[in-house]
């Protein structure tokens, strides 16, 4: 019989296999697609490198900045390659409005500002994340982004610029997604500061890409690794876990760790039940349904950024690089993905801002139908933050991991690995004590 099986070998799996192997416990990792990193993937089109899912880090998330540093890896900020912006566009008032950068950032920071409150000063900013929030957060657990902002005394592009931002963070259309998961945004950067906000959140990747960090792990781990093993089944008594996967290949092990996403939890049937809080939540998904593709326009566009608000099928477009055959690939985040990427798709969708027949073709990978992902980085909806501590909870010798319930920076690499960290304690803590 096997000590542990992770199911999963995305930041949380890969994290947790390292450290059970490290302390003598044998692992085995069993992953339904052809490679480790579950919702990060680096592909390479065109003699590029693409950040298909996540990509961003910074000094400011503690544990993935520890496994930098660890393995002796560099990042770079995304604007070396896009070049310096020079220009704001904002969709407002049915038209787009140009703004001066320093202009466009002030608004921003303003309207951040109001967004976060009483917040901003208040000493519940020095709250750790880590730990349960204090009964002060509670009158937010009910409300959407979009009831909260509803409240707020915005001028019209203010309201714009933060909701088209808020888009691009959570992915999510705003009337799902909760208030509270980014109304506690400052307690992860200790302060109510947009400017260091949008740097911590989307500015530095790793050099190499987020594939060199996933393939150091990994490696470190030296865990025996099986692919397309997609698991349907797992079955647990008070002596062992099995594990079945989609062919009817059974595996025995003392514990197991689900590091799946969380909106593939309903995929797999657990005997006993889950508690009753991962069933509902396993039920209801999370909302982060929307997209990130890259898209290829004639012309050199260098340092563009541009925000709209919804109905706009995207939220946030900015540069990633100027080719040499005057062309520009651009990055797009949007709340709602798209059957497919076609051009004919990002005609309509970007037509507004680039004359369609710029268009030349759209790459990116949708998450949201992919079926061992159904989704992108977790955005919450009202009342399931409350419900993290008992998502992550072990259940006898099942224990669940991932960036979708961290503690701290979750739906980002740095939430991963800290889930992975806990959870290979809490393991260890099991079969240590046995």
């Amino acid at each position: 019989m096997l000590d542990v099986i992770i199911v999963g070998a995305g930041f949380a799996g890969i994290v947790a296999a390292r450290e059970l192997q490290h302390a003598g416990i044998t692992t085995l990792v069993l992953e339904g697609r052809d490679r480790i990193g579950g919702r990060t993937y680096v592909a390479q089109h065109q003699g590029n490198s693409f950040e298909l899912g996540g990509a961003y880090v910074h000094w400011a998330q503690p544990h993935v900045w520890a496994e930098i540093t660890r393995y002796g890896l560099d990042i770079v900020a995304e604007e070396e390659e896009a070049g310096e912006t020079t220009e704001v566009q904002v969709f407002s008032k049915g038209r787009w409005r140009s703004l001066d950068v320093d202009k466009a950032y002030e608004l921003l920071s303003e309207a951040y500002e109001t967004f976060w409150g009483a917040e901003a000063e208040s000493e519940v900013l020095y709250e750790s994340p880590y730990q349960p929030l204090s009964d002060y957060w509670t009158r937010y657990a009910n409300l959407t982004l979009a009831e909260h902002i509803s409240n707020l005394s915005l001028s019209r592009v203010k309201r714009d610029l933060l909701c088209a931002s808020l888009l691009g963070e959570t992915n999510a259309p705003l009337a799902e997604a909760s208030a509270l998961e980014m109304l506690c945004q400052p307690l992860l950067i200790g302060a109510a500061d947009f400017e260091r906000f949008a740097e911590a959140t989307g500015e530095y990747m790793i050099v190499g890409g987020t594939k060199a960090l996933a393939e150091h792990i990994h490696a470190d781990s030296r865990a025996e690794t099986r692919y397309g093993q997609v698991v349907t089944r797992i079955d647990q008594t008070s002596e062992a876990v099995t594990v079945q996967t989609q062919d009817g290949t059974q595996y025995e092990a003392r514990a197991v760790i689900v590091a799946v996403p969380l909106n593939t939890w309903a995929s797999i049937a657990f005997t006993p039940e889950l508690n009753r809080a991962k069933q509902i939540v396993a039920q209801q998904r999370h909302v982060g349904l929307g997209f990130k593709c890259f898209v290829r326009v004639k012309g050199q566009m260098p340092g563009l950024l541009a925000f709209a608000p919804e109905p706009s099928v995207f939220s946030t477009v900015s540069t990633k690089q100027v080719n040499d055959d005057d062309t520009t690939w651009i990055t797009a985040f949007g709340q709602l993905a798209p059957e497919s990427f076609t051009v004919e798709w990002a005609q309509q969708a970007f037509g507004s801002l680039l004359p369609p027949d710029s268009i030349l073709e759209v790459y990116g990978h949708n998450w949201t139908v992919d079926p061992l992902s159904l989704g992108t980085w977790a955005s919450l909806r009202p009342k399931q933050t409350a419900l993290v501590e008992h998502l992550a909870s072990p259940e006898g010798r099942l224990f669940f991991a991932g960036g979708d319930i961290a503690f701290g920076w979750r739906g980002y690499i740095d939430g991963a690995v800290e889930s992975g960290l806990r959870t290979a304690r809490q393991v260890k803590t099991l079969l240590i004590a046995k």
